[in-house]
C-alpha cells in the first residue's frame, strides 16, 4: 500500500534503547564488603570461581569504595539462581584420589567433595586446589603416605588446618605468610604419614621467581658496590697517613649552626615543615635490648646503650632531625621532608654497621621504621595514625632493616636518589587494612 504522494511507505525506524541506570557513587562500609564477600563465596561453592578468582575478586572487593565499584565484581557473573544448581550441570565430585606404585594429579577445574580421601602407597598424589570448585566453607582431605608422597597446592590466602601425625615419614606446610582471604573456605588436611611424607604449599607464581631474580641481581650489585667503598675507603686512608707524615691536615668539616638558645625542637620544625605541613616520623629502636640487659648486666648494657644514643644523636644533629622523645632504647624523631629522613635512616645504618665491624664484642644494631603524613601536636608531642603507622612499621623491621611506608617510596621515588628492595604485604596490630611496606637499600 502506497501513500498520497504515490511513495512506498517508510519502514518503522527502531529507536534506540535506554541505556541502563547507572549505579549511584554511594560511599559502602564493611558491612556491604563483607556481603559481597559472602556473595562471591557462594558463586565459589556453586563452582562458577575458582579459589583463585575468589581470592582476586575478595581484593577488588576490600579496595572499592562505592556501590558501584562493587557492582564491577560482579558484572560478568550470573545471576545466582535460588535453588542449587543441579548436579548434571555441574562437574564430578571426587571423593577419593589414590595412587600405588604410580603417579597421580588433579589439576586445572575440578571438584573436590567436602571430604576427600587421598592415599598413596609407594606413589606420589598432586591435589592442586588453585582452580578447584569449593563447595561449603570447608573442605577436608584425609591424607594417607605409606612410603610414598602427597603434595596439597593452595592458593595464597586460604587458612590451612594440618593435624594428624607421621611415624619414619613428615608432614608439614609450606604455606607463605600472608593475609587471611576473609570468607574464603578453609583447607582442613589429616595427615598419616608412615614413611611418607604430606606437604600443604603454596607454589611460587611467576612474579615471585621474577622478584627473587631481581632481588639476587641487586644483591651482586651490591656486593660490587662495597667492594668497590672498601677499595675507595683503603685508598683514603693510606693518603691521610702519608699527610700526617708530612705534617698536613685537612680541615675538619664545618658543623651545621646550633639553634637558639630556649627555641623548642617543635619550634625549630615549624619553621622548617614541607609546604603541605606534612611530617615524615622516624621510629628506631635497637634490636634484643632486653636480652642484651640479662646477658650484660644493668651497667654494662647501659654503657652500650650511651654509645647507641651518642652515634644516632651525632648523626640527627648533621641531618636536621628532631628528637620528640626517647624511651629506653627507641627513639621517635621527626624530619620536615621524607627524603632527609631516609639519608639519616641510612646513615644511622651504616654508622652502626661500622661501629660492629670496629668493635666485634660490642655490636649494636637497630630496625628502623618510617612514615609520612599529618600529625597532632600536643605540646612537645606528636599523635595521631601517622605516628602509629610508623611505630608499627618500625615493630615489623627486621635487624638492620630500614622500612617505609608506600607514601614514603611515593615521595622519595621522583628523586631516584634511593633503591628499595622487594615490597611486602605485612598486617599491622590495630590497623584494619593490610599494609604494603618497602625495604630501603642501604649497604654500599
Amino acid at each position: 500500500m502506497t501513500d498520497r504522494s504515490g511513495d512506498k511507505p517508510r519502514p518503522k525506524r527502531d529507536l534506540p534503547e535506554k541505556a541502563p541506570p547507572r549505579a549511584p557513587s554511594v560511599r559502602i562500609d564493611d558491612v556491604e564488603r563483607n556481603r559481597m564477600v559472602e556473595v562471591l563465596r557462594t558463586y565459589c561453592g556453586e563452582g562458577v570461581l575458582t579459589l583463585d578468582e575468589f581470592s582476586d575478586r575478595v581484593a577488588l572487593v576490600f579496595d572499592a569504595n562505592t556501590q558501584a565499584d562493587l557492582d564491577l565484581v560482579v558484572a560478568d557473573l550470573p545471576v545466582l539462581r535460588g535453588s542449587p544448581v543441579p548436579e548434571t550441570e555441574r562437574r564430578k565430585t571426587s571423593h577419593s584420589v589414590v595412587a600405588i606404585m604410580s603417579g597421580t594429579r588433579r589439576t586445572g577445574r575440578w571438584r573436590p567433595g567436602e571430604e576427600l580421601n587421598s592415599f598413596a602407597l609407594m606413589g606420589s598424589c598432586e591435589l592442586d586446589l588453585r582452580q578447584a570448585e569449593i563447595d561449603g566453607s570447608m573442605v577436608t582431605i584425609n591424607a594417607s603416605a605409606i612410603m610414598g608422597s602427597i603434595d596439597i597446592i593452595v592458593p595464597e590466602g586460604i587458612e590451612v588446618d594440618l593435624d594428624g601425625f607421621a611415624f619414619m615419614g613428615s608432614k608439614e606446610t609450606r604455606i607463605k605468610e600472608v593475609p587471611r582471604i576473609p570468607g574464603a573456605p578453609v583447607v582442613r588436611v589429616v595427615a598419616f604419614a608412615l614413611m611418607g611424607s604430606v606437604i600443604v604449599r603454596t607454589k611460587r607464581t611467576r612474579a615471585d621467581r621474577e622478584a627473587d631474580r631481581s632481588q639476587r641481581r641487586q644483591q651482586q650489585l651490591d656486593r660490587r658496590r662495597a667492594g668497590v667503598e672498601r677499595s675507595l675507603e683503603h685508598h683514603a686512608r693510606r693518603i691521610e697517613e702519608k699527610l700526617e707524615r708530612h705534617g698536613i691536615s685537612l680541615p675538619a668539616p664545618p658543623a651545621p649552626p646550633a639553634p637558639p638558645a630556649g627555641t623548642s625542637w617543635t619550634q625549630q620544625l615549624a619553621g622548617k615543615a614541607a609546604p603541605d605541613g606534612t611530617v615524615t616520623i622516624l621510629f628506631s629502636d635497637i634490636v634484643g635490648y632486653t636480652e642484651m640487659t640479662e646477658t650484660l648486666g644493668d651497667l654494662r648494657a647501659h654503657e652500650r646503650l650511651t654509645t647507641h644514643n651518642d652515634i644516632l644523636r651525632k648523626q640527627l644533629v648533621a641531618h636536621e632531625g628532631y628528637e620528640v622523645k626517647s624511651q629506653g632504647d627507641g627513639f621517635m624523631v621527626a624530619f620536615a621532608g621524607a627524603s632527609r629522613a631516609l639519608r639519616c635512616a641510612i646513615a644511622l645504618q651504616r654508622a652502626f654497621a661500622d661501629h660492629c665491624r670496629a668493635r666485634p664484642d660490642e655490636p649494636i644494631q637497630v630496625h628502623i621504621g618510617l612514615n609520612t603524613g599529618e600529625v597532632l601536636k600536643d605540646g612537645d608531642d606528636f599523635l595521631g595514625r601517622t605516628v602509629i603507622l610508623a611505630s608499627r612499621i618500625a615493630g615489623e623491621a627486621r635487624s638492620g632493616e630500614i622500612l617505609t611506608s608506600s607514601v614514603v617510596k611515593a615521595l622519595a621515588d621522583g628523586s631516584g636518589e634511593f633503591m628499595f628492595d622487594v615490597p611486602r604485604e605485612v598486617s599491622l596490630k590495630g590497623v584494619s587494612q593490610p599494609q604494603t611496606v618497602y625495604p630501603v637499600v642501604w649497604q654500599v
